[in-house]
């Protein structure tokens, strides 16, 4: 695998002066090197997790993965919720809760840039512990 992530890397950073990267279109550049660093990705985990024995680290990943599925959908839906759902604000417009959110929560004790940063790890660990409890339970959800 490291072999290959290497490989793939350094194919994509050569085709890069010929062909530019751009994650937009999906250049055959950003291709080879995003696979290359996914490869190379992949590998250190293989490395730390199953011939190291490094598990307690990769704790967050085993509880998304275990129910990845219902993860995609739930938090897909509740993102487009916050950001389509309106409330009355304080002036009297209609705003989201998300705004609503980084208005009265984020913004008051972080700048603009870490207040978002705060706002997208919050949703994160929100995740982390619904998904938590559906692993505690053993739930799975399956198609």
């Amino acid at each position: 695998m490291f072999f290959f992530g290497v490989t793939l890397l350094g194919l994509g950073l050569i085709w890069n002066s010929y062909f530019p990267m751009n994650k937009a279109l999906w250049t055959s550049s950003y291709v080879l090197a995003t696979s290359g660093l996914a490869l190379l990705v992949l590998g250190c985990c293989y490395w730390l997790i199953d011939i190291k024995g490094y598990e307690r680290w990769a704790w967050a990943f085993k509880v998304f993965g275990a129910n990845a599925l219902a993860l995609f959908v739930f938090t897909g839906f509740f993102a487009r919720m916050i950001s389509a759902y309106r409330v009355t604000g304080a002036d009297g417009q209609l705003i989201s809760i998300q705004k609503v959110l980084m208005q009265n929560v984020f913004l008051p004790i972080l700048n603009p840039i870490d207040a978002s940063l705060a706002f997208a790890v919050s949703f994160i660990l929100l995740w982390l512990f619904l998904m938590w409890l559906l692993y505690r339970k053993r739930i799975y959800v399956k198609v």
